[in-house]
């Protein structure tokens, strides 16, 4: 049994494993906002992990606007369908979908991968399998990098999430953010999307290993799969003889 073989294997099923977890947290609505949380921590929630839609319940903020002296504004607003969640879920949906399919290559590979039909029967569609994880990873940090101007702060974040002015609802009629004022300081929170971009990238050193990983396990399945027809030419010939 070959080193890399088993190797990929370990590597690929924790990074399933990792991938599994949170698919089943995210997707069984385990994510959905709660009181004790830091302020830090709903924001990511209500932004990424909290589809109202899908979970089939609501959450309530207390959005507050404020500066050192004194509160400007405060009113409680509830999502009742936040989209950047829902694209997340797909996203998600995808990730585990191809995590799932790599990890059963990954075994092929290991078992079948040097043999005579084994480097188009499973070498290929491994490589290529991994090439699309890859691919997936640098799409979705790339999203999530364009998702960075518009999580700059709390009043950024609701604003997106409201979108087209119908996705969240409020005690007050008068729209909150309207009156924000300019001496307002918001905290920043564009780390939140930052953050997603990074893990989405494997936190980028997981994401070379998997590169090369990918690259050595073709690299070697070709070179068997040469010396197999090298092998079968010789034969052929010894067999003529």
């Amino acid at each position: 049994m070959n080193c890399l073989g088993v190797w990929t294997i370990a590597i690929i099923i924790y990074q399933t494993a990792i991938c599994t977890v949170i698919s089943w947290l995210t997707l069984s609505c385990h994510f959905d906002p709660n009181v004790a949380d830091l302020h830090e921590v709903t924001l990511m929630k209500l932004l990424y992990l909290y589809d109202p839609d899908a979970c089939g319940r609501l959450h309530f903020y207390n959005f507050t606007l404020g500066n050192q002296d004194d509160v400007r504004f405060s009113a409680v607003l509830w999502p009742i369908s936040n989209p950047i969640a829902a694209k997340f879920r797909n996203e998600i949906r995808l990730w585990e979908f191809l995590h799932i399919i790599w990890v059963i290559l990954s075994i092929a590979n290991l078992t079948h991968g040097k043999r005579g039909c084994g480097f188009y029967a499973v070498v290929v569609p491994f490589t290529l399998t991994g090439l699309a994880m890859l691919v997936v990873d640098i799409i979705f940090m790339v999203l999530f990098l364009q998702d960075t101007p518009y999580t700059s702060s709390d009043v950024a974040i609701i604003s997106y999430i409201n979108n087209s002015g119908m996705n969240i609802q409020w005690m007050l009629r008068e729209y909150p953010l309207n009156n924000m004022d300019d001496d307002t300081v918001p905290t920043d929170t564009s780390w939140i999307s930052l953050l997603f971009a990074y893990w989405s990238c494997r936190g980028v050193v997981q994401w070379f290993i998997n590169f090369w990983m990918v690259k050595d396990n073709y690299c070697a399945g070709l070179t068997a799969y040469r010396q197999l027809q090298k092998d079968a030419r010789l034969q052929r010939r010894r067999t003529r003889i």
